[in-house]
């Protein structure tokens, strides 16, 4: 039988899982790690983080709200991380350590396993996090010359 329900409702599970040295696998839902994860269909695998976090590490963690969020680091700061989606241009700061329930190691695109580790996963990672501006500006100027009949 499968069930949905929400993370924050298995927060216990994934608190004692991760702090075991085991590893969480769900599905994703939402539009801000697009194109590289869509939701509703992608899964990911998260894990207590072993080593300091760096800069394109993909990591869960939970706002003051309590709302979970699965995010990229685009800078790491002595007071935190400076985090976004893939898919936003708007940054996300300070997510402190506290706030981070681990991170990203694997996860599934379209049926296809992938290691987040791997090096075309660095290269994808730098080219999401230095072209955001650009690539937001260029779907501003799209949607504007669309709205235009050009």
């Amino acid at each position: 039988m499968n069930k949905k329900v929400s993370l924050e409702e298995l927060e216990p599970f994934i608190s004692a899982q991760l702090a075991e040295g085991g590893s969480v696998t769900f599905t994703v839902k939402g539009t801000s790690m697009r194109p590289m994860l869509i939701g509703g269909i992608d899964a990911v695998t998260i894990v207590k983080p072993t080593e300091p976090l760096k800069k394109y590490d993909v990591i869960l963690y939970r706002r003051a709200n309590g709302q979970y969020v699965l995010h990229r680091i685009i800078k790491v700061k002595k007071d935190g991380y400076v985090c976004r989606g893939d898919n936003q241009t708007v940054k996300e700061y300070p997510v402190t350590r506290d706030r981070v329930v681990g991170v990203l190691t694997e996860y599934t695109h379209k049926g296809k396993a992938k290691r987040a580790d791997s090096l075309g996963q660095r290269v994808y990672a730098f080219f999401r996090v230095n072209t955001a501006l650009l690539r937001n500006h260029s779907k501003t100027l799209y949607n504007t010359l669309k709205k235009r009949n050009f």
